[in-house]
This record gives C-alpha cells, structure tokens and sequence, in this order.
C-alpha cells in the first residue's frame, strides 16, 4: 500500500535512524528514491545503491501495472521506455519486452479503431459528398481510403472548375489526379474556344482535342458556327474576306461542292476565285479612263446618273453596256472604256473606284421593234466621278446651289442642246460615305503643279436633298427644260433579300430615309418643266443589281436590272424611225 504524504515525509526526515533493510524497502517499492534524501549519510547511500536493481530495471517494474491495460497511454509508456534504454541494449533492460509489447497494444489499438471505423462506414453514404467526407475527415488514415477517392470522383461535376479543384484538394495523390487536372485544362480551353465563337478556332480543337470532354458539344457549336457562316457568305458576300474562305476551303472546313451546294458560289466563281492569271488578263482600267474622252453627238439623249462615290453608279454602266437590248459603239470616245468594263463584267469583277475628275460617255443605241418598225433611241451614257461631284456639293456653303459648282467637269456637257434622262441613285446599304480626295493645286509663284489629298465626309441623305435644291435653282432652268425624266435607282438591290422582295424593300427604305425631303420638290420640279409627264410628273423608283454576287465581290451578270433601266431610257427618249427599203425606193424615185 503506497505510502500517505505524512507517513513519506516522516520516513525522509528520519532516513538515517531506521533499520536500514526497512528502509531498502521502501526504495525498492519505488516509494522513494535517493534524489528525495540528499541528507543520507555516504554509507547508507551506498548499502542503498548496492543493493538497488539498475534503473531500467527499476523503470520496467514501474511499468508492469500498466501493461495490462491496452491504451495509448501505456503505448507512450512504453514508447518513453524504449527511448531511454533502446542504446544500452541488451545489458540489464528490457527493451525488446517493450518492443513487443508496444507491438502488441499497436495491434490491439488498430484493431479496435478499425471495428469502430467498420461501424461508422457501414452508415456512410457513397453518393454523398458530405458523408464520405465527413468520414475521411474522422479517419484520415481510413482503411476505406481508395474507396472514398473513388466515390468521390464518381459523384464530383466533371464540368465544374471548383469541385475538380475540392478533389485535387482532397486526395493530392488521389487515383484521379491526373484526369482532373486534364479535365481543369480541358475547361480552360474550351471555354477559350467557345467564347471566341471563331469556326477556325472551334475546328482546330475538335482537330487537336479527339478525346476531348467537350467533343459532342465542340462538334454542335461547328455545325452552327458552319451554317452562320454559309448565311454570312451568302448574304454579305462583298464584306466576306477571300482569303479567309480560301483558309476554310484550305482546313477542310468547306469543300467546293459545299459552298456550290448552298449557293455561295458557281463553279465559274471558285475558278476565278483560284485562278492567278485573272488579274493579268484584266485590262489596265486607269489606262482605259486615259484613253478615253467625254464626247456628246448632237441629235442624241444624254443621261446622267448622280450619286456620292461608291454607290454603284459605274456598276450601273457595266450592267448597261453590257445587256443585249442596248449597243455601245465601239468606236466612239469612250470605246477604251466600255471594252474595259464589259471584260470586268465577263469575269464577274467590279472595277476599282473611278479618279475625282474622270468624264467619259459611252455612245449606244437602242433598238425598238414597233409596228413592223424598227425605231433607234440614240443615247449617251454619262460616266462621272461620284468623289468630284459629291465633294463640290457637299462643301459649297452658297445657299443656292447651281450645275456650274458642281466641279465634276460635266457643266459643258450639261449646257448642250441635247435631251436629257437624270438618274439619282442611291445606296441601300449606307448614309455617310468616307473618302481622301485627289486634286491639283498650283503654286502662285512658281506655277508648280501640287498634287493633294483633301479628307472628305458625305451624308446621302443631304447630298440627295441638295442635288433636288439644284434642280430647283432658277439659274439651272436652261438645262432643266431640256429634262425628259427624273428617276431614281436603288443600286446594291443584292443585299435587299430576294429578287421577289427587292421592289417592296427598296421602296420602304427609299420612304423611310428620303422620300418626304425628295418626293414633294422633286415633283414640283417636273410640273414646273413639265418632266416625267407620262407618270403624272411622279420619279419611278427603279433597283439594280450587276446580277448574284458572290464572296469577294465575284458576280454573276444578269441582263434583268439593266433591261429595265434601258426601258426606262427608251421610254424618256424620242425615237428615230429605221429606214425601209421601201423608204429608200421612195426617196430615189422623188
């Protein structure tokens, strides 16, 4: 029975009276040491130690009513033990008792918390994220562990950035790693590939990514992407870039059969689309313009066409000189020109934009079949710069307007005895128009030649008021009363839908953008000179289009549009009866 503090405090103070043997007593039941009686006389001290076991054997007695009892507690005694006396093996200590028996209390502890774990498991839910978990966390050493890591991946959102990331978290050296981080980069791209909603893009990865996640839906956004950029093709097909059709054709993307197929193309396209020698054979069309002059022959109509720069009047005059119902005389002043645009015209290309100061005229007849007669419409088809004319209105700051401020080089051919047919034209597609104008200047004291550019901004909208303000200025009415017909055309008709459709269509945007600034004063105007008499004073609203346009701005002629306009001039002109050969008969016999 262990001593009482008293009883312990009384054998210290009398250590050098008592009975030795009872006193080797008490030290060896471990009661007291000789650390605790620093006052015991040398010969006691060494009966005491010489009769004492060493210390680890003392140790290991003190050890023994623990060892029956299976807890981490005695584990650590045994754990202290062990360091203590593990180098002074094997003299006199009982190491490898305690190695064995740590042995043994491990077992037994791993043991039981494997039966508690065992109970706890069997509550655990695989398809709980929060179950299995909880679980892992308790146990962190689980015997389910790869059990645990396989739920958990089987259950996490493979799509979803932050639960792939939980799980790289969780089990950092986990059986899935290395798919979740595959995946977590799979994610990046894609999302990179679907925002840039770029078929090239979209196709590469499908190309580079074969086993991708995503691949289904990779696969459904090229479809979409594909038909958006057939629509695309078809109808903004001046806008679309050559060269990138060229790299789809390139990818494998379109093949020429698919872009025949939906329309996009003709096999007479794609040829000129890929074939080099196209702009060889072209003719120079600036030396075309230089070798040719503005000439109007007395006797014929000449027509003008008005309009800001690119809104397709020289379109208008390839389609005419062109079309089957008019002849162009190849011999006149302009023959260089006409020759040009009809080769443009044969390859399907429009010509680059005309210089601000170029003039030329395109002689042609018109043939009508009448009562057995044929009856010949001479005209002259006025080609000008829409920069010139354009700029020259847009900047005269006088209020009243006049043909003479024009600045288009058109004001001598205007004053002629001639009839005349004006067209206005007007672009679908477009209000303000940008352009850098070219003209000469002159020094004023070496008479040098300055060649510059001036920036320049036009409204249509303005401009096409404007041009009805110069019809209307009295100091204009000689050439107005020369005027059979005012007109007006809406070129681009392409990009107005389907040709069942174009008339409607032009006819809203021509009401919505000009009709009230136009109309009413452009009416006056023809009672005033009694123009258009034969539709009640009122413009016809014509559209125009070169034919089916095509990527890269490649067409299609058609005779249809130009046919109309060539009725429309023959309709405002006089004719002139062809000569039988009864006429001639006559004419001999009086």
């Amino acid at each position: 029975m262990p001593l009482t503090d008293l009883q312990r405090k009384r054998l210290i103070d009398d250590i050098n009276r008592l009975n030795i043997n009872v006193v080797l007593k008490y030290f060896l039941s471990g009661d007291i040491s000789l650390s605790d009686v620093p006052h015991i006389t040398d010969d006691r001290r060494k009966f005491i130690e010489d009769h004492l076991p060493a210390p680890a054997q003392i140790d290991w007695n003190a050890l023994q009513a623990s060892l029956s009892e299976v807890s981490k507690s005695t584990l650590h005694k045994l754990e202290a033990y062990i360091r203590k006396y593990e180098g002074t093996r094997p003299n006199g200590n009982h190491v490898d008792e305690a190695i064995a028996k740590r042995k043994e209390i491990k077992d037994a502890l791993q043991r039981e918390a494997l039966a508690k774990e065992e109970a706890d498991w069997n509550a655990v839910d695989p398809f709980s994220m929060t179950s299995l978990i909880g679980h892992l966390n308790k146990y962190p050493m689980s015997a389910h562990h790869d059990e645990i890591d396989e739920n958990v991946w089987n259950i996490t959102d493979k799509e979803n950035v932050q639960q792939l990331q939980d799980y790289k978290v969780l089990f950092p050296k986990g059986k899935y790693v290395g798919e979740a981080n595959a995946r977590l980069n799979a994610i990046v791209e894609w999302n990179r590939v679907r925002d840039s909603d770029d078929i090239i893009v979209v196709f590469n990865y499908i190309h580079n990514n074969p086993k991708s996640p995503y691949k289904n839906e990779a696969e459904l956004l090229f479809m979409k992407l594909k038909q958006r950029e057939i629509d695309i093709m078809r109808h903004e097909p001046n806008r679309y870039e050559v060269s990138r059709l060229q790299d789809l054709v390139k990818l494998g993307i379109f093949t020429e059969h698919d872009l025949i197929s939906k329309g996009v193309m003709t096999e007479n396209v794609w040829n000129t689309l890929n074939s080099i020698d196209v702009k060889k054979d072209l003719p120079d069309i600036y030396e075309a313009m230089q070798n040719s002059e503005a000439e109007c022959p007395e006797g014929f109509t000449d027509v003008y066409f008005f309009g800001i720069p690119s809104t397709g009047k020289t379109c208008v005059l390839m389609g005419l000189s062109c079309t089957s119902s008019l002849q162009v005389n190849l011999a006149s002043s302009g023959a260089p020109y006409v020759e040009a645009l009809r080769q443009y015209t044969d390859y399907g290309m429009t010509v680059p934009h005309t210089p601000g100061d170029f003039v030329t005229t395109l002689k042609a007849t018109i043939s009508e079949k009448k009562d057995d007669m044929v009856i010949k419409h001479n005209v002259n088809l006025v080609e000008m710069s829409g920069e010139e004319f354009a700029f020259g209105i847009t900047n005269n700051e006088a209020r009243e307007f006049s043909f003479e401020e024009m600045g288009t080089g058109v004001t001598e051919l205007l004053r002629n005895d001639n009839r005349k047919v004006f067209f206005l034209i007007i672009d679908p597609t477009t209000n303000i128009v940008r352009f850098n104008r070219e003209y000469d200047e002159y020094d004023e004291q070496t008479g040098e030649k300055i060649h510059k550019l001036k920036y320049a901004v036009v409204n249509q909208k303005i401009l096409m008021q404007k041009i009805v303000n110069i019809f209307q200025d009295p100091a204009n009415s000689d050439i107005m009363k020369k005027v059979d017909s005012i007109h007006i055309i809406v070129t681009k008709a392409d990009t107005l839908g389907e040709p069942l459709q174009r008339d409607d269509k032009a006819l809203e945007v021509f009401n919505k953008n000009y009709g009230m600034n136009i109309v009413p004063p452009l009416v006056d105007v023809c009672r005033d000179y009694n123009i258009n008499s034969n539709s009640n004073y009122r413009p016809k609203l014509f559209t125009f289009s070169l034919g089916t346009f095509y990527v890269g701005g490649l067409y299609e002629y058609e005779e249809t549009d130009s046919d109309k306009l060539v009725n429309a001039i023959m309709n405002a002109t006089g004719g002139e009866r062809q000569k039988t050969f009864w006429d001639k008969v006559r004419e001999v016999l009086n």
